[in-house]
Formats: structure tokens, sequence, C-alpha cells
């Protein structure tokens, strides 16, 4: 069974968010020691006329921001004795999905069709993780 699950988290959704935690937690009931890597991804900004505006380090403050609101986020969504590692990447959404699917061996991704509530079909990231992924994924409406 899984034992070890990413799931992909888009703060700026927290209703699907929530969906993929509650989706997750139903799927390990029955296994305790059950691993959530909890993954949120913050795009790079490379257009270099907006980069040339904002503060120096600012993907770096941006990134601890994030990090603060998954964990309050997953403070409210998982159980107290749940085994939650919390992961703020920085990069292209599907491609550090993977990588990171990858690199921790994880049994299975969780993420929704689109972050974007009512859109019909799959996003390009969501695609783009299970055509090039190796691992299995579970993919929400």
């Amino acid at each position: 069974m899984y034992n070890k699950l990413l799931l992909a988290i888009d703060l700026n959704n927290p209703k699907g968010s929530e969906k993929v935690v509650e989706t997750a937690l139903r799927l390990v009931e029955h296994h305790p020691n059950a691993l959530f890597r909890v993954v949120t991804i913050v795009e790079p900004v490379d257009d270099s006329f907006i980069s040339a505006f904002l503060p120096k380090n600012f993907d770096k403050s941006l990134i601890a921001e994030v990090n603060k609101a998954l964990h309050d986020f997953t403070a409210k969504h998982f159980p107290e004795n749940a085994k939650v590692q919390h992961i703020v990447a920085h990069g292209t959404i599907y491609e550090e999905i993977n990588r990171i699917a990858e690199e921790k061996s994880v049994d299975l991704i969780i993420m929704l069709a689109s972050s974007k509530p009512h859109t019909k079909g799959l996003s390009n990231n969501t695609r783009r993780v299970a055509k090039y992924g190796n691992k299995p994924i579970l993919i929400l409406k």
C-alpha cells in the first residue's frame, strides 16, 4: 500500500488543497506510519523587466513566507500525530514535483487536475507530471 505520499498543494486554492489532504488521509487511515510530504512550489520571476523592480533577495523572503503559510495550512488540516514533511520548492511546477517524487522515493503523488476551480480537464502542470514522471499519480477533480 501507500506509505510515502507526495501531496502537491496550491496555497492559492485552499478548498482544492483541503481535498488533496482529505483524500490522502482516507487512503492511509489504516497505516499509522504513513509519511506525508507536502509540497508547494514557488515559480521564479523570469521577466527581467519585472524582476528589476523587485527587492534584492525577493525570492528568499517569498519562500520563507510560503513556508510559514504551508506550516499553518498543515497544522490546520492534518491530525496532530501525522508525520508531515514540508517542502517549499523553487522552480517549474511539474519539474519540481517529479524531481521531489524521485528524490524522496514516494509511493504516490496526489494532486488536483487543475488548481483553478471550475476548470475542465487537466492543467498543463498536472498533464506534465503524469506524462514525464515515473511515479503513480492520483489526480483529483
